[in-house]
């Protein structure tokens, strides 16, 4: 992780419906939850946490100002208006920087199949990789290369994929991540990638 956003919060004191009161005033309700779960209600400035969430996604950490004080965060959730789409709360984690977590980090597709080029059908069931590392080491991103991929069939697993050292990747290493499907069999490749993924899934 390279950069740290910095946000500013102030403690909440409506409560339940009264809520309605703030996001009326552009002030989104939130919660900071600590290590333990336990949570502080608090709100933000609409219009900077639209800017800062839009930057910093799931994967780098925004430091909250609260009471004069900065907590190093990750974002939690994100409950929107199901018609607008506008915010309603946001969940914050507030992190100790010394203790490793658990998060997901999105995969970043680059390159050029050749197998893709000749017709095949590129297949990634997993979009997201669960890792263990420490806040300061979750990556932006890993990246996956698919110019490897040259014949229909290939396919590339976790225990292909390039990982910074400090950074452990939870998932199976045979699980697939991305595979070419000849154009006839792309549907039954799908099929049978994602049922083998949700097997794996049942019986972990």
């Amino acid at each position: 992780m390279t950069k740290t956003f910095y946000l500013k919060a102030e403690p909440r004191t409506l409560m339940g419906k009264k809520v309605k009161r703030l996001l009326r005033n552009g002030i989104v309700p939130g919660a900071l939850y600590d290590s333990k779960g336990q949570s502080q209600p608090v709100q933000f400035p609409e219009r900077e946490l639209l800017r800062v969430l839009h930057e910093a996604g799931t994967t780098h950490l925004i430091e909250v100002e609260l009471n004069g004080k900065r907590v190093p965060t990750l974002l939690r959730e994100v409950d929107r208006e199901p018609i607008t789409a506008r915010i309603r709360h946001v969940s914050l984690w507030a992190l100790p920087m010394d203790e490793p977590i658990e998060t997901q980090v999105p995969l970043a597709f680059t390159g050029e199949s050749e197998a893709v080029r000749m017709g095949g059908t590129l297949i990634h069931p997993i979009e997201t990789l669960t890792v263990r590392c420490l806040p300061r080491d979750i990556p932006e991103a890993i990246v996956v290369d698919l110019s490897i991929l040259k014949e229909f069939g290939d396919s590339i697993h976790v225990r292909d994929l390039n990982v910074p050292p400090a950074v452990q990747v939870l998932e199976e290493p045979d699980a697939v991540v991305v595979t070419v499907a000849a154009p006839k069999l792309a549907a039954e490749e799908e099929e049978a990638v994602v049922a083998a993924e949700e097997v794996t899934s049942e019986t972990e």
